[in-house]
């Protein structure tokens, strides 16, 4: 039988994360749970991986969402041996933690921080494109496609919030002028 510590992860996220899954601005964000008894993934939105991501021995949760233009991120959380692993939200040290809701919160920060990464990303491919020699209008004109990706590509699109501010900040890189 699966440990009760485990279950209460499970259903702690459930509830945690429901109201972001599949929003633009949290990039399209899914979960999908695997169990290492039942060798099964339970998705809670789009797809985001197959069951043989999880191993035999240990129980997972698979966080992912895109930034502008369609580049996945992930993190996730594993159960093994009566603890939880994951890495704190820096990316630099694995956290072993024994309550599930104290796990629930971390994760509840990292998605917190998803539209803020989301912005910095996109701020970064500006830069990147102003560097290449990219005029304001062809800019624009990439902002505009990373609008309709919706259709296409959810998490890799752009909400008109992040439209707005990002063409805020390529005038403010153009200093006004007319490049």
């Amino acid at each position: 039988m699966a440990d009760e510590r485990w279950q209460q992860l499970k259903s702690l996220l459930q509830e945690a994360v429901k109201d972001y899954i599949g929003r633009v601005e949290y990039g399209n964000l899914r979960l999908e749970v695997y169990d290492a008894e039942s060798g099964a993934a339970d998705g809670v939105a789009a797809d985001t991986g197959t069951a043989d991501s999880g191993t035999a021995d240990s129980n997972k949760v698979a966080m992912a969402f895109e930034v502008p233009g369609g580049s996945t991120s992930q993190f996730a959380v594993s159960y093994e041996g009566g603890s939880f692993h994951m890495l704190d939200a820096g990316a630099e040290e694995v956290l072993n933690l024994d309550d599930p809701r104290e796990v629930v919160a971390r994760v509840r920060q990292q998605i917190g921080h998803i539209p803020a990464y989301r912005d910095g990303r996109l701020r970064g491919d500006i830069d990147q494109l102003i560097a290449g020699g990219a005029s304001r209008r062809a800019i624009f004109e990439e902002l505009n496609r990373l609008l309709r990706l919706g259709t296409e590509f959810r998490g890799g699109s752009l909400t008109v919030d992040e439209l707005t501010a990002a063409c805020r900040y390529t005038v403010s890189r153009f200093g006004g002028s007319e490049s």
